[in-house]
């Protein structure tokens, strides 16, 4: 099907778009590495669950696709997932998303110097106005409520989630070249495996609890966590294989970057009001995603 992969991303930039602020009111009840733990294996037990009730055996079946998977999560999921949700507790979700929206961009640049992989001119200029519109529209008018140390922290935590999601999704198109497998095995491997390291490293750790993570104590509004976790973890993940299985990783993150002019849009359908660089930026934006939907 043409563009299956670039609606598949799409969908799960509106199933991001919907968690995001939810897992913001949990990064002051949890640690990032305790709040990554609990999402992860929480997500891990659901793909598990689809696994056994649909009898699906179709496990990777080569080594190297073990191994992408693998990688694709640690870097990904472990270190890319934590180091967000640490920029959420110190810059707030919109300077965090300004810097998240550089992934595309990190992608172009990791395909082109490690797989010598290019695109085209019309998918360059797509990225480039997707990311330009999403920047526009997000970048923060208030004034900075924190400490410059603790902002300049932020945005170093803001850059490496941005760069390992980028080099999670390279790696994880590298596991698409081999074989056929079930996509709900796939996803369950890549985030096991981030979930796995960080639950190792937390248990070492003398300021986060694995206990905390794992059963969830002192978090207020359980309910809502779990709607985050169902939306952004087990289906976003699962989604996020899908796209890149069937798209270019560097169009499918472009397109995972609109999720916060997704939401943009939902609080103006619900009375807030839009700034002039919101309607800029996410015009800029739309034609950007419009241009990577036309043929070449």
């Amino acid at each position: 099907m043409p563009l299956f992969g670039e609606l598949v991303a799409l969908i799960a930039a509106f199933s991001w778009a919907f968690s995001t602020y939810l897992y913001k009111q949990f990064s002051h009840q949890l640690s990032a590495f305790e709040l990554n733990v609990s999402k992860g294996v929480l997500a891990s037990l659901l793909m598990l669950g689809v696994i056994l009730v649909t009898q699906d055996m179709a496990l990777p079946s080569q080594p190297q696709t073990w191994l992408w998977l693998i990688l694709s999560g640690v870097i990904g999921i472990a270190v890319g997932d934590s180091a967000y949700f640490a920029a959420l507790k110190l810059l707030g979700p919109a300077r965090t998303l300004v810097v998240e929206s550089l992934a595309p961009v990190f992608v172009i640049l990791i395909n082109y110097v490690f797989f010598s992989v290019s695109l085209s001119a019309q998918s360059y200029l797509a990225i480039a106005l997707t990311t330009l519109g999403v920047v526009i529209a997000l970048y923060p008018n208030d004034r900075l409520n924190t400490m410059p140390t603790h902002y300049m922290v932020g945005i170093t935590f803001a850059l490496t989630a941005a760069f390992c999601q980028a080099l999670g999704m390279v790696l994880t198109k590298q596991a698409v070249n081999y074989g056929e497998y079930s996509t709900w095995w796939a996803a369950l491997i890549r985030l096991f495996s981030g979930t796995f390291v960080i639950g190792m490293l937390i248990a070492f750790l003398r300021h986060h609890s694995l206990s905390n993570a794992l059963s969830l104590r002192g978090v207020s509004n359980k309910t809502w966590l779990m709607v985050a976790i169902f939306f952004g973890t087990f289906l976003g993940v699962w989604l996020q294989f899908i796209a890149v299985k069937f798209t270019d990783p560097a169009i499918a993150q472009t397109l995972f970057a609109t999720s916060p002019l997704i939401v943009m849009s939902i609080t103006f359908c619900r009375g807030n009001r839009l700034t002039r660089s919101m309607i800029l930026g996410g015009l800029l934006a739309f034609s950007g995603v419009a241009l990577i939907f036309m043929p070449s």
